[in-house]
C-alpha cells in the first residue's frame, strides 16, 4: 500500500541517496533543504512498507501567489504506472489549492516521453519550447495545468 506524506528532516539523508544518480548537476541535498526551508508543506515523499518509493518538490511564485510550480517528481523502478505519481501529485495540488494557487506549471526534456505521457494524462498542456531553459543547450518544454 503506497502512503502519501510530508517530507521529514529524517528523510533527508535517504531522499539525496535515491537522488544522485538520476538527476547529476540538477540539485539533490541543496535543492532538498532549500525546498524544504522555503516550501516545507509542498514537498511529499510516498512511502510503501516503510520505504521511501518517490516524492515530488513543489512551489509558489514569490510575485504571483496563484501560480504553482511543479519543481521535480520521482517514482522508483517498480512502482510506476501504479498510482504512485498520481498520489503525489494529488497530494501537492491539493496543498496548493488550500493556499490559493489557481494554476502549476513545470518543464520537462522533449525526450522524456513517460513523463510527458503522465503530465498530459494528468491534465497538463504545453504551452511553450524553451532551447536554453537551464544552460547553454539545454531545452525545455513549458506545460500548465489550471487547478
Amino acid at each position: 500500500m503506497i502512503t502519501i506524506r510530508n517530507f521529514e528532516d529524517s528523510d533527508h539523508h535517504s531522499l539525496c541517496e535515491l537522488d544522485a544518480p538520476l538527476f547529476s548537476g540538477m540539485g539533490g541535498p541543496i535543492l532538498f533543504r532549500h525546498i524544504q526551508e522555503i516550501f516545507g508543506n509542498l514537498f511529499f515523499v510516498a512511502e510503501c512498507n516503510g520505504k521511501i518509493i518517490g516524492y515530488i518538490l513543489g512551489g509558489i511564485h514569490l510575485e504571483d501567489k496563484t501560480r504553482g510550480k511543479l519543481i521535480r517528481i520521482w517514482v522508483g523502478n517498480g512502482y510506476q504506472r501504479k498510482d504512485c505519481g498520481t498520489k503525489l501529485t494529488e497530494a501537492l495540488f491539493g496543498k496548493m489549492r488550500e493556499l490559493g494557487v489557481k494554476s502549476v506549471h513545470l518543464t520537462v526534456a522533449e525526450d522524456n516521453i513517460p513523463a510527458l505521457s503522465f503530465y498530459k494524462k494528468i491534465g497538463f498542456i504545453q504551452t511553450d519550447a524553451r532551447e536554453n531553459y537551464f544552460y547553454p543547450d539545454i531545452p525545455r518544454l513549458m506545460l500548465e495545468k489550471m487547478l
